[in-house]
């Protein structure tokens, strides 16, 4: 009987016990249920956030689709206008074209002068060197057209007579320096170029007088070439460019009446002239550029056989975040020209080298040296050194000084200082080409 009190004494510590566990396993499942609703929560939040993003979509398609739709009505109407006749009271289905007007500009180029020639008086003048009229215009889709008519008059340089200057005692014009037409976009990238036009020879043929970097065209080319340049009528056909790794090669070919009177002496026979270019990117703003060209051409009334070939290299570097304040240009050409009369070969070579450095962005300065050995073996080799400023007041207007200094092989000293303002009118300015 003795183990009743013991039994009495674990029934009441049992009993005791049981709330004591009861509280402790209530927490552990509180803390389970507030888990799975942070769970929960979670996924309808994501769940929430893809739905916002569908609708966002769905929105930014609707809108889309309108815009889309706005543009294609906005396309048919024009269209539709396009197509519908001209009001009666405008008369013409032409008067509404001024779009196929050409673009029209004007370049005016004065020259003043101060000559002082080795052993006679020092004289100045002035002249308007070159009046240009530049007209522009696209015919259709696949046909550009230019036509450029110029007055000039020429002006002295001390210590150049007027074969080796290229110049003629009187001016000239007004004539058509340039009228042609070409085709762009033709099957395979070719380029065809119809009329009168400047040919692809050394680096500056191509370039407009008023725009080169001095007042006058290199010796070498004035000698070789005559006063203007190598201008003649006939086609060109220029090959689409081939790249290879860094460097670009563009091939030329052109067919031309020789009337050219400094190298076929005005024959009008047949003239050609064959090109390569190559073109080298050799870092940001920086290239180099090498050019072979080859001209032959005869005149048969005098038994004459012309050949020349030129050589040209040109370096540019013109950093793009500065390209509008520094500008470093160097570059030099050379010519050998062979004129067989009468089976009796007369050869001549010259050619120059040029520096030229924008250190602003309207102020350049610039060096050309030219040295020429005329064809007549009886007249000397003459060395010219031709330093110019120029200051760009805006893009219409350009003022230089030039200073030249000319002197024959074993002869005096010439100089010549000169004063240039160029100035334009139209959207074609100082061009290139």
């Amino acid at each position: 009987m003795r183990t009743r009190p013991v039994w009495a004494f674990l029934t009441i510590g049992v009993m005791a016990a049981w709330p004591i566990a009861l509280d402790a396993q209530e927490p552990t499942r509180t803390d389970s249920l507030e888990v799975e609703v942070r769970r929960l929560r979670a996924e309808l939040d994501s769940l929430q956030r893809v739905l916002e993003e569908l609708i966002r979509q769905q929105r930014d398609t609707t809108e889309a689709v309108d815009e889309l739709a706005r543009l294609r009505a906005a396309a048919q109407a024009a269209a539709d206008a396009a197509q519908e006749p001209p009001p009666e009271d405008q008369g013409s289905r032409t008067g509404n074209l001024s779009i196929l007007n050409p673009e029209i500009s004007l370049t005016g180029d004065i020259v003043g002068s101060y000559v002082a020639p080795a052993g006679t008086g020092n004289s100045a003048g002035a002249v308007p060197r070159e009046f240009e009229f530049s007209f522009q215009a696209a015919l259709d889709p696949y046909t550009r057209t230019k036509v450029f008519v110029t007055h000039e008059e020429e002006f002295e340089i001390a210590g150049l007579s007027e074969e080796d200057a290229g110049e003629e005692e009187e001016g000239h014009g007004p004539e058509i320096e340039e009228g042609y037409l070409y085709w762009v976009g033709l099957p395979g990238g070719i380029g065809v170029k119809a009329g009168k036009f400047r040919q692809e020879i050394g680096l500056y043929n191509r370039w407009h007088t008023h725009a080169l970097f001095e007042i006058e065209r290199p010796l070498a080319a004035s000698t070789f070439l005559g006063e203007d340049g190598l201008i003649q009528t006939g086609v060109a056909l220029t090959l689409p460019s081939v790249t290879a790794g860094p460097s670009t090669q563009t091939i030329t070919a052109e067919a031309t009446l020789g009337n050219n009177d400094a190298l076929f002496d005005g024959g009008g026979q047949f003239s050609y002239l064959g090109r390569l270019q190559s073109f080298w990117d050799v870092g940001p703003g920086t290239y180099v550029q090498l050019g072979a060209t080859g001209v032959y051409g005869r005149n048969s009334d005098v038994d004459l056989k012309t050949r020349l070939l030129g050589l040209d290299f040109a370096f540019r570097w013109a950093p793009p975040s500065q390209a509008l304040y520094r500008d470093l240009q160097i570059k030099g050409e050379w010519m050998f020209a062979e004129r067989r009369e009468a089976g009796r070969p007369n050869r001549g070579n010259g050619g120059y080298g040029q520096v030229n450095f924008k250190f602003t962005r309207q102020w350049t300065v610039g060096t050309r040296v030219d040295y020429v050995t005329p064809y007549d073996d009886t007249e000397p080799s003459i060395l010219q050194i031709a330093p110019s400023i120029s200051w760009w007041q805006s893009e219409w207007v350009r003022l230089r000084a030039q200073y030249n200094l000319v002197r024959a092989r074993g002869g005096p000293t010439n100089h010549t200082f000169l004063i240039q303002v160029v100035w334009a009118v139209g959207p074609h300015k100082h061009a290139t080409y």
